[in-house]
């Protein structure tokens, strides 16, 4: 008796954090909101009506990840890139700017320059690309790319920098006015996005589950196309996440309730028999 609310208990609390998350990270860039599944608990037959079935609760299947777009946001900056449509983005280790290391993936486009020239995330995580120019990025040679070596490893000849639709970075050489290509940015999907391992900083590892990244070029082979100056927001509808929350906790206070009164009712009995 005291099984079932105890059931309703646990997954109104998983589903109290997960939307308690989506709220905490609404004006992360890049985030995307996770919903929790549930299904109805195994029945049992019964004695007195063969047949038929009682239900035990309620337990928690899953929870995913929404991968619906984020809307956009405009910022001007010349750094910041959005992706419209599939795929993320691909880093290189933290620790290790020039891109050794384990490769993770991300929508969060908000990149900056370090002092030796290398495009990187707020983490420092090293954004990676294909310096080849021509060709296809579906075998990349992926590297960390590095806007000093277009002007010669002279920083202060460092003009505009631009990122086309494609992924194509340039930059502008101010001491003779050319524009010189470095790298597209490298874009990655995955049979299942859901499978992906989030491991901070809105990034994700690939999993078993997740399958291999499969990589291409911005606007190629239905891969989502690059709009410099703007950065994906997360994907949280607050109005959505808060009556979400309301319904949760009415589950809760339910459960609670009738786990209370299973309770009365033992003990009643139990003092009535002795």
């Amino acid at each position: 008796m005291l099984r079932t609310p105890l059931t309703g208990l646990t997954a109104a609390s998983k589903q109290l954090n997960a939307i308690s998350n989506n709220l905490a990270n609404a004006s992360t860039t890049g985030f995307k909101k996770s919903m929790v599944q549930f299904a109805d608990f195994m029945g049992e037959s019964t004695a007195t009506r063969p047949g038929a079935e009682t239900g035990k609760g309620v337990m928690s299947v899953s929870t995913r990840r929404s991968v619906e777009q984020g809307g956009l946001k405009q910022t001007g900056g010349s750094l910041d890139v959005a992706l419209q449509g599939a795929g993320y983005l691909v880093f290189g280790d933290p620790a290790n700017p020039t891109g050794d290391g384990d490769l993770s993936f991300s929508r969060a486009g908000a990149l900056t320059v370090t002092p030796d020239g290398y495009l990187v995330d707020q983490s420092g995580a090293p954004v990676m690309g294909n310096p080849s120019l021509s060709g296809t990025l579906q075998n990349p040679n992926l590297q960390a790319i590095n806007i000093f070596k277009a002007v010669g490893n002279d920083p202060s000849k460092l003009g505009s920098i631009t990122v086309d639709a494609q992924g194509l970075v340039s930059v502008t050489n101010t001491a003779d006015g050319t524009i010189n290509k470095v790298a597209y940015l490298a874009v990655a999907r995955f049979e299942n996005d859901n499978g992906l391992k989030a491991i901070g900083n809105t990034r994700y590892s690939t999993s078993q589950d997740s399958g291999a990244p499969q990589f291409g070029r911005g606007g190629s082979d239905s891969f989502g196309v690059f709009a410099q100056g703007n950065l994906e927001q997360s994907n949280v509808d607050i109005t959505s996440e808060l009556m979400g929350m309301i319904s949760a906790q009415q589950a809760y206070n339910g459960n609670s309730r009738a786990l209370q009164a299973g309770n009365e009712m033992i003990r009643n009995a139990t003092e009535l028999i002795g």
